[in-house]
């Protein structure tokens, strides 16, 4: 468009920079995409189900097919509107409160919201951060590692995370 600014990629000016002949140092690059992580914590002393890290989220969520599964009791009063990555705007069905979260020998009690047919079981997000004070570890293979942090008694466990 008229008067837009095009910059150019720096990688295609440093190799016209070169002289013939001359190799160019190698240049690593982030994919276009990578897999989400999750964990796999035993829910309500009943059932491992699989939890995906996501950082970006404002609460932790959970399936109303999980919720039923392990029986859990929730809040109906307590409701959010919940905008998914897609757009769409959806009423969660309640706050499931103190549902126990074994993660290695770590128990955490999470405050849950339940969401109708979600595409995933287990949301964990930033409140899951912040509670377990985690440190992500991130590798060139797409391996990660999550340091948690018990907020009662200071115990620490690394858990990798799988694809």
């Amino acid at each position: 468009p008229p008067g837009s600014l095009v910059v150019p990629d720096c990688y295609e000016q440093y190799l016209s920079s070169l002289s013939p002949g001359q190799i160019p140092q190698p240049l690593v690059v982030a994919k276009e995409s990578s897999a989400s992580r999750s964990i796999i914590p035993l829910v309500d002393h009943q059932q491992l189900v699989e939890c995906v890290i996501d950082p970006g989220s404002q609460v932790i969520a959970m399936s109303d097919g999980i919720c039923n599964e392990l029986a859990l009791i929730y809040d109906p009063e307590v409701v959010l509107n919940m905008q998914s990555a897609n757009g769409e705007i959806d009423k969660s069905l309640g706050l499931a409160r103190n549902v126990p979260f074994l993660i290695g020998n770590i128990t955490f009690y999470l405050q849950v919201h339940i969401i109708r047919n979600p595409a995933y079981d287990v949301l964990l997000g930033r409140p899951f951060d912040i509670l377990t004070e985690s440190i992500v570890k991130n590798f060139a293979n797409e391996d990660q590692t999550i340091t948690i942090s018990d907020p009662n008694t200071g115990r620490k466990a690394m858990i990798p995370t799988v694809r």
